[in-house]
């Protein structure tokens, strides 16, 4: 959470109004920190090829952090089904692409805007107090337009994984936790979602999995 600037409060400010509108669709009373937001930004591969997909995008926190964590504006598609956050986002970064849909139509949102090879979605979507039905084909949606070695990342305020142990098992996933945020307010988690094989192959060694559990703790 920031609130120093009077633009950020201007911005938590109608995150909050959205949020008394309905709760269940935001999920938060106030948008992601910029410690919530970077260690998103960090698992994604920026030697990867193809572009990075946000859902959520709400006032536009974690795309500042992906824009400071060096990937191009042309790189990323925010996907906002809100139209006062679609409108705040573009207007604060006019070079990035904003799209204004529901993340359970990824595939075709993607499609009409010509969007071709995804090497990531970053979802800042309520994943727990959305229906199961409809965060299954969310999930589904993000991990078919991705390629084998994709990543989908995805913080939630819970203890457990944000993706339910019998949509992961349904959808050929593996998850874990890449990171704890203690300084975020509410403290928060993000965690990291492939297709099992793929999953596999990528697992860091435990001793670079504990320091990273444990970086933003301190």
């Amino acid at each position: 959470m920031e609130l120093g600037r009077p633009k950020n409060l201007k911005r938590n400010i109608r995150f909050l109004g959205r949020w008394l509108r309905n709760p269940k669709a935001v999920g938060a009373v106030v948008p992601s920190g910029r410690s919530l937001a970077t260690a998103m930004a960090a698992e994604i591969d920026h030697d990867a090829e193809g572009a990075i997909i946000e859902l959520g995008g709400g006032t536009g926190n974690i795309t500042a952090a992906l824009l400071e964590a060096g990937i191009p504006h042309r790189d990323i598609i925010v996907i906002e089904r809100d139209k006062a956050f679609h409108r705040v986002i573009a207007e604060r970064f006019p070079q990035v692409r904003v799209l204004q849909g529901d993340a359970a139509n990824l595939r075709r949102l993607l499609q009409n805007a010509g969007i071709g090879k995804v090497k990531a979605v970053v979802s800042s979507l309520p994943l727990l107090s959305i229906p199961d039905r409809i965060c299954r084909q969310i999930v589904a949606e993000s991990m078919a337009v991705l390629d084998d070695h994709g990543v989908f990342v995805q913080f939630t305020y819970g203890p457990a994984s944000p993706v339910s142990k019998r949509i992961a098992a349904a959808l050929g996933l593996r998850g874990r936790r890449a990171s704890w945020v203690m300084d975020n307010i509410p403290p928060a988690s993000v965690w990291r979602y492939q297709r099992s094989s793929a999953a596999l192959e990528s697992q860091p060694p435990k001793r670079e999995q504990d320091r990273r559990l444990h970086k933003r703790s301190a």
